[in-house]
């Protein structure tokens, strides 16, 4: 039985801090607590450590790659350990941050991937408080700082019951790195806090803020022998079936393959579904790592990679492969660039045009904060289209919903682009339950009228992350035809209002009216 060095209990998490612990005991500990666990006897549980050198080799062999042999990794006094987890080939050292959480996932309504994403976000957090900007990277679960890698994550889960975890580079020794190639990721560097910054952060604070990190992003009660809350249910209106067709698979499989981002996927939306059963999908441009951090969006934010230069020929083959006649650009926010992305925007239309020369756009904007005028220019080299930028929500929740974002702002850019362009139809879109009122909501489709806008999307938010902003009211669909009503009757010329409406959803159809 491990020896547990210290133990904090609260009501949602128990927490074993195990100090410096060898690898496989603290395995078969895991494996015992993950047992007991799906059997209710005990609480959801995290296992905290430091490992004495070892490699752990994981599930997926073709990324298990070691460059030594084991004999003479034996003579340098590192173990090897072949584990069940997910991943490829990774090392453990004094100066490491491990945690192993041992969690029944459906007491936090999580799926895997939702759950890998918690750990990243755990670990962007505590590295941020450690002067550290990481990100993660799509396909590769873990966290990098630039091209280096800083955290790995391989994990399983039995009977919804989670063990194996994260590990984050601390202070350790990098060197044992050299006997192998992590996750099987040919030419990837690895780095730590210490390389980064110079600094020897003191492991009991570290531990001590990874503590209460967690227990922020898991707050359940869950005593042994207990009923876990569940989450707030959907009302009926608000259920859909799961996607199965042919169809849907095959817009999966194209956009998979071409290595392409979707706000569908990104944003969690309800509606992906249905529309990639229809073959349509809105496509996310310049990366999904956002340079704002809105509390309404499940997109990362962090500091985002450079413009990729074969995202506008994918784009296009995408379109062709799939026989697009209509499609939605939009992108993450990217204050980081000089033009906030517009050259491309511009890029990406055109070179779908040149596969697809009938081919319908809509772009869905940021709003270009330092550079509105120069975007609008740009963008002029890619007509015609419809110029969406979404308000969102109403003024009063705007410090609250839309960090970095400005109401007035938005309504300047949805304006300067109806003068500037002729002939293009203006779009916006707000998001209804998150505790505006009726009168709030008439003054945003009013203000949209005075700056000329064409159309607009009204939807029912969604929580669409466990870290996102709460609902406030499910509001019923009778509600939304009203507000449809009242859209058509200040002059909106297309109107699409309901629970799950969405800026781009059903864009494609030309009168909702």
């Amino acid at each position: 039985m491990l020896t547990v060095a210290e133990k904090t209990k609260n009501h949602s998490l128990s927490i074993c801090d195990c100090g410096l612990a060898d690898y496989q005991q603290v395995l078969r500990e895991q494996r015992q607590l993950c047992k007991k666990r799906r059997e209710g006897k005990i609480a959801n549980t995290v296992l905290i450590a430091e490992h004495p050198p070892v490699i752990t080799l994981g599930a997926r062999q073709s990324a298990n790659k070691l460059l030594a042999s084991r004999s003479t990794l034996e003579q340098q006094n590192i173990d090897v350990v072949d584990i069940r987890r997910g991943g490829g080939t990774t090392a453990h050292n004094p100066g490491q941050l491990v945690f192993y959480p041992i969690l029944h996932l459906p007491d936090f309504g999580l799926g895997i991937s939702e759950y890998i994403r918690e750990l990243e976000a755990i670990g962007i957090e505590l590295l941020k408080q450690l002067g550290i900007r990481s990100q993660r990277r799509k396909g590769f679960p873990g966290l990098w700082v630039d091209d280096k890698k800083i955290a790995s994550i391989g994990v399983r889960v039995s009977k919804f019951v989670t063990y194996h975890g994260m590990a984050i580079n601390i202070q350790n020794d990098l060197s044992i790195f050299d006997y192998l190639i992590p996750c099987g990721l040919d030419g990837v560097e690895m780095t730590s806090v210490l390389k980064e910054t110079g600094k020897h952060p003191l492991m009991n604070e570290v531990k001590k803020n990874l503590s209460h990190l967690l227990i922020n992003r898991f707050p359940i009660s869950n005593e042994p022998g207990t009923t876990s809350c569940k989450p707030r249910k959907l009302p009926p209106w608000l259920r859909r079936p799961l996607p199965a067709s042919e169809t849907y698979k095959r817009t999966n499989n194209v956009l998979s393959s071409l290595g392409l981002e979707t706000i569908c996927h990104n944003a969690n939306c309800p509606n992906r579904g249905e529309c990639w059963d229809r073959g349509t999908a809105t496509v996310l441009i310049l990366g999904n790592v956002c340079t704002r951090n809105c509390e309404f969006c499940s997109l990362t934010c962090g500091k985002p990679d450079p413009p990729d230069p074969t995202e506008p020929r994918r784009l296009a083959k995408m379109a062709k492969q799939l026989g697009l006649k209509y499609l939605v650009i939009t992108s993450v926010d990217r204050d980081d660039l000089p033009d906030g992305g517009a050259s491309h925007f511009r890029d990406c239309i055109n070179k779908v045009r040149q596969k697809c020369p009938d081919m319908k756009f809509e772009i869905l904007t940021p709003d270009f904060r330092d550079c509105q005028g120069q975007a609008i220019e740009i963008l002029a080299d890619a007509l015609p289209f419809v110029f969406a930028h979404n308000v969102e929500t109403v003024v009063s929740l705007y410090r609250k919903a839309r960090a970095g974002g400005n109401y007035q702002r938005s309504l300047n850019l949805l304006k300067m682009a109806k003068e500037s362009y002729n002939d293009i139809q203006t779009k916006s879109s707000i998001m209804l339950g998150l505790g505006e009122t009726d009168a709030e909501v008439e003054q945003v489709l009013k203000d949209l009228r005075n700056v000329d806008c064409d159309r607009i999307a009204i939807g029912q938010y969604l929580k669409p992350s466990r870290n996102s902003l709460e609902v406030v009211e499910y509001v019923r669909p009778a509600k939304f035809d009203l507000w449809k009503q009242k859209a058509i009757e200040l002059g909106f010329t297309w109107v699409m209002s309901s629970p799950f409406t969405r800026s781009s959803y059903f864009a494609e159809q030309e009168d909702t009216l």
